[in-house]
């Protein structure tokens, strides 16, 4: 793997001598972000851009794990992840990384692509703000590209106790506590190293959340910078962005020390650190630091490349499980596809069907509306024939009677002219015998004189 000088420092960065041209004026800062993931990198560099440096134009956006945002220029991440894989490492290694590795020519792509991309991020903006936890490997890299593009870099290296970070990395991509206080002390000791000389300042996560004024203020005294916005605009912005709503996992120096499960090169470490916070030129706590530093890249190469060598080998294993579970998942994808398109056919069909169904339910319903009516019109009609048909019934009984009645007065009315006509016959021959009578005959003038006063009255009677 990747070979690295313990005694190797930051490039020199003195101007060229007598002879060449001297380079012009700095007419941009950039002020650096260097840390572990899961520090306070990201709220670090976003308080900053609200103090006026300039983020990137294409950012990492906001997730689950980092609801705030990251604010690191995105493709520059990505190309820091294309570089480390093509060096054989990776963002959470914990060897020392070495970009001469590379070779002559790889090297000298990166840079060009590093220079490209910060000026298409950047512009020509005066003061801006670069963060990605994974340039704290490769500071001097980042260093001498800086330099042959006139931009001068300020370093603002954040820390967090160690227990937070190894807290946060198990829930996010559950890491190891060994595994994650080793990227944790690549991440600090190397970035330490590479800024010793250079204008930087450290400070700790926790303090931030509890009194962001002193670590603004710390930015402003060490590193020299005049804020572009007035300290009123960003007061309010500053108090409303550091909460300790967003601190998820939280751990004391006191838990840390007392921790038997972490080594004692991270507990060294973190002292140091917070020693550097109060003088940043503390020679003890950067000999401590080169102590552990050494002590560590000492027995990274044995252990390390094993370590990698094994990871890399079980995850290209599982990398071809996948393929093939991925690829049998595809074939069965492509066989539910087919299944799913024969059903969506056999839907469609169904579907005509059903409303070719719901058609001829719709004319039924209609027809049998039509033959209930008729047969209601029927029913109305039968009643009232049967209605009809026993008013005539009851007309025929009551006839009935009738002629029963009528044929009993008949025959009485018969009997009475049979009496009528009998007594007639008798009256007939009485009267035969009286007017056949003497005395009838006798009495014929003097009924001729009673009759005249009679027929006297009628006769007046006509002619008035």
């Amino acid at each position: 793997m990747i070979k690295h000088s313990l005694s190797e420092n930051l490039r020199d960065t003195v101007p060229p001598t007598t002879g060449e041209a001297k380079p012009a004026p700095v007419q941009r800062t950039c002020i650096m972000v260097l840390g572990m993931h899961r520090s306070g990198t990201s709220a670090l560099a976003r308080a900053i851009s609200l103090l006026g440096a300039d983020l990137p134009k294409n950012m990492l956006g906001a997730n689950p794990t980092n609801e705030t945002g990251h604010w690191e220029p995105l493709r520059l991440m990505e190309l820091h992840d294309r570089m480390l894989a093509e060096a054989g490492s990776r963002w959470d290694d914990w060897r020392p990384f070495e970009p001469a590795d590379l070779g002559t020519s790889r090297l000298r792509f990166y840079e060009a692509e590093i220079e490209r991309l910060i000026d298409e991020e950047y512009g020509s903006a005066p003061l801006f703000v670069l963060k990605d936890p994974r340039i704290s490997r490769f500071v001097p890299l980042y260093a001498d590209i800086m330099k042959r593009m006139r931009v001068d870099v300020r370093y603002v290296l954040i820390e967090r106790n160690p227990l937070a970070v190894i807290a946060s990395l198990a829930k996010r991509d559950r890491f190891t506590m060994c595994f994650s206080g080793l990227v944790w002390l690549r991440h600090g000791l190397e970035a330490e190293h590479a800024t010793r000389g250079r204008p930087r300042v450290f400070l700790s996560y926790e303090d931030m959340l509890n009194n962001w004024r002193n670590g603004i203020e710390a930015i402003t005294s060490a590193l020299g910078i005049n804020w572009p916005h007035s300290e009123m605009e960003w007061q309010t912005a500053l108090s409303n962005h550091f909460s300790e709503n967003h601190q998820h996992h939280v751990a004391s120096a006191y838990q840390l020390e007392a921790d038997q499960d972490i080594n004692d090169w991270i507990k060294q470490a973190y002292r140091a650190v917070r020693a550097l916070e109060k003088d940043p030129t503390d020679g003890a706590a950067m000999l401590q630091l080169d102590t552990v530093r050494g002590a560590f890249d000492s027995l990274s190469p044995v252990f390390g490349d094993a370590f990698f060598s094994e990871l890399s080998a079980r995850e290209r294993a599982a990398a071809e499980r996948f393929e093939l579970q991925r690829h049998a998942a595809d074939q069965r994808m492509a066989e539910l596809e087919e299944t799913c398109i024969g059903a969506a056919a056999r839907e469609t069909q169904l579907t005509q069907q059903l409303r070719n169904l719901q058609l001829l339910a719709v004319e039924t319903a209609a027809r049998e509306a039509d033959l209930m009516a008729q047969a209601d019109h029927e029913a109305q009609r039968a009643n009232g024939a049967e209605k009809r048909v026993q008013d005539l019934i009851e007309e025929s009984e009551r006839l009935k009677g009738e002629s029963e009645r009528l044929k009993i007065e008949s025959s009485r009315l018969k009997a009475e002219s049979e009496r009528l006509k009998v007594e007639s016959e008798c009256l007939k021959v009485e009267i035969h015998q009286i007017k056949s009578s003497f005395g009838w005959r006798v009495t014929y003038p003097a009924r001729c004189l009673m009759s005249l006063p009679r027929a006297f009255t009628r006769w007046r009677k006509r002619q008035s």
